[in-house]
């Protein structure tokens, strides 16, 4: 590690990383307790019809920033502040590859499938226990924020900035001081915890078993972009699934 306290740049770099765990780790922690009382679904449903489009729009608009700025700048500000490298070692750090690239995607499609093969295992010994599964997905939730289209444009855009912070620089600087085995256990955790949902573990869950696969599919590629995506793919899988079992319903 070359971080220094005695440098200022470090320090923000230090603060701005623990800024990204308050947003993205503790909150949701406290928020999964209750605490504060947070804004519940059936308040939203009734903001007016009429508003609820241009609400959706800002709402997302105030994500995609907050993914961008933490999940994106603050690696970056890291790397250029505390590690003092340029973009080209920037990106080789993240594992961002152009070279292989192609492997990346085929293992990152495969894994995506095995990870659906494991979620439905899960849902099965979950039914079984007697739990629903139709809470171990947080899609519900988001519908109550976001329009389909909205939902869509989230969905395929904020693992980008994921995956670069925690399978690229999480997954590297873990690795780096307490190797492979802490870091893929460390940053699958972490991901499950970021994906809380209000009350409702199985989500978190879920979520860390896919953590798992995609920090193993990056220390077998090498390749950020094979993690990229197996995770677009699984959310637009999960979500499609999520649109027919709608329309069945209906």
């Amino acid at each position: 590690m070359d971080f220094n306290f005695r440098k200022p740049t470090h320090i923000l770099a230090l603060i701005l990383v623990f800024f990204t765990f308050l947003v993205f780790i503790i909150i949701p922690i406290i928020s999964y307790f209750g605490i504060p009382p947070s804004v519940q679904t059936d308040q939203i449903d009734n903001i007016s019809d009429s508003i609820r489009p241009l609400f959706g729009i800002i709402f997302l608009f105030i994500q995609l920033v907050i993914v961008v700025a933490l999940f994106i700048l603050v690696p970056i500000l890291w790397y250029h502040f505390v590690n003092r490298v340029n973009l080209k070692q920037m990106l080789s750090n993240l594992k961002l590859r152009k070279n292989g690239i192609d492997k990346a995607i085929l293992w990152g499609t495969i894994t995506m499938i095995f990870a659906f093969v494991i979620i439905i295992a899960i849902g099965v010994v979950m039914i079984y226990m007697g739990f629903d599964p139709n809470e171990s997905s947080n899609i519900p939730e988001l519908e109550s924020y976001f329009s389909l289209p909205l939902m869509l444009i989230l969905i395929t855009f904020q693992p980008i900035g994921e995956e670069i912070f925690f399978r690229g620089f999480l997954l590297e600087k873990i690795n780096s001081i307490m190797g492979n085995e802490a870091a893929i256990i460390i940053t699958a955790l972490l991901f499950g915890i970021a994906h809380l949902s209000f009350g409702n573990v199985y989500p978190a869950f879920m979520t860390a078993v896919v953590g798992l696969l995609l920090a193993f599919l990056i220390i077998k590629t090498k390749n950020l972009y094979s993690a990229i995506t197996a995770h677009i793919l699984f959310n637009l899988v999960s979500f499609s699934f999520y649109i027919i079992s709608k329309t069945i319903q209906i």
